[in-house]
């Protein structure tokens, strides 16, 4: 189990950078379709294109499971360096927590430098590279969070999973109208860096940390019907999201809704994968290896698909509007960039510096 979690980080590596290059997919179907069209923008004729039901399809399929994936890989290695009374010690806390500072705060100077502005608060801060803010939380929290883990698990999973709930409930409700004083209250304190968003992944990820032979034993026999929940929720994903999309009037609902099926899917995904740790993946020691520098990945992603995007935007904006080549190039440039600066730190004159860079 413990070397399909590292494929398992490689794959969300990977997914991240599909992830955010459909995010510059929609802003180029959308907000700079006036670069190749005669058109006012935002533009929203392609909605419904084969164009729009890829990204959308990236966005719901490889992009969802992600930041699950690590808060759950991330959960599971909490565990495993746990004391017998399942708390993570302080020392080795502080050191992973403070491996994350330098990272998050030159990234985040690159990206905003990069976007030519300047945050409007915190959240904007948070926001830009919020696993890192969460898996902080997470790694603080862990003593407590171990401890009821190690104890009483399944109350555990069980109320961190209401918790969750009522946190994806909250924005379930409010991309349907109803914005109660009570819904806008829940939304405006979870934003999505703070851990009760997220919460259920690290618990679940804890747990079978905690329960690593009953947990693989349930994977092993429940392999199949997990991977008819995970092809099925694939479909319902798609079904709520143009439902919950219909039901939200004119306006276009935007890539970021969290459904129930997406999030079902999310999990079911990272378990199936697991369950299946006999099967050899194509590519599996290349996702061993990206599962390793996954931070790194995470970091130079965005600002490596920014900088693509931008040069296509002034001197090809033709591709803006051929999804078909430009979704290769931007995430191409996601997931190979972030290695290959990688490489580069890793040489002698740099190699030091790494890990201020890339965590």
């Amino acid at each position: 189990m413990i070397r399909r979690l590292l494929v398992l980080n490689g794959l969300a590596s990977t997914a991240v950078a599909f992830h955010h290059a459909a995010a510059y997919g929609f802003a180029a179907l959308f907000e700079w379709t006036n670069a190749y069209r005669d058109v006012a923008v935002p533009n929203y004729d392609m909605l419904g294109s084969p164009a729009y039901y890829y990204l959308l399809g990236v966005r719901l399929l490889i992009g969802s499971y992600a930041i699950p994936a690590f808060l759950l890989v991330s959960g599971f290695y909490a565990a495993f360096a746990a004391d017998s009374g399942g708390r993570m010690p302080w020392s080795l806390i502080s050191t992973r927590v403070k491996k994350f500072i330098a990272p998050f705060l030159i990234w985040s100077v690159v990206f905003f430098a990069m976007q030519r502005s300047l945050p409007r608060g915190l959240d904007d801060i948070l926001k830009t590279y919020y696993y890192i803010p969460l898996i902080i939380q997470f790694y603080l929290l862990s003593p407590w969070l171990g401890a009821l883990a190690k104890k009483q698990w399944q109350l555990f999973l069980l109320v961190t999973f209401l918790i969750q709930l009522c946190v994806d409930g909250a924005g379930y409700l409010r991309a349907l109208g109803i914005d109660t004083t009570l819904v806008r209250a829940v939304v405006n304190l979870t934003p999505i860096w703070f851990f009760p968003s997220r919460l259920f992944f690290f618990s679940l990820g804890l747990v079978i940390g905690f329960n690593r032979k009953l947990f693989g034993s349930w994977l092993t026999r429940y392999r199949y019907p997990l991977l008819a929940a995970l092809l099925l929720s694939a479909v319902l994903s798609f079904v709520e999201y143009l439902w919950v999309d219909q039901a939200n009037g004119a306006q276009w609902l935007g890539p970021s809704f969290i459904g129930i099926f997406r999030t079902v899917y999310a999990v079911t995904f990272s378990l199936v994968l697991l369950a299946f740790d006999k099967v050899k993946l194509p590519l599996e020691k290349q996702l061993s290896d990206i599962g390793v520098v996954s931070l790194g990945i995470y970091l130079v992603n965005t600002p490596a698909i920014y900088v693509t995007s931008t040069l296509i935007y002034k001197f090809a904006p033709w591709l803006l509007g051929q999804q078909i080549l430009y979704q290769p190039i931007v995430t191409a440039a996601g997931l190979f960039v972030p290695l290959l600066l990688l490489r580069l730190f890793g040489q002698p004159l740099l190699k030091r510096y790494s890990p201020f860079v890339f965590g």
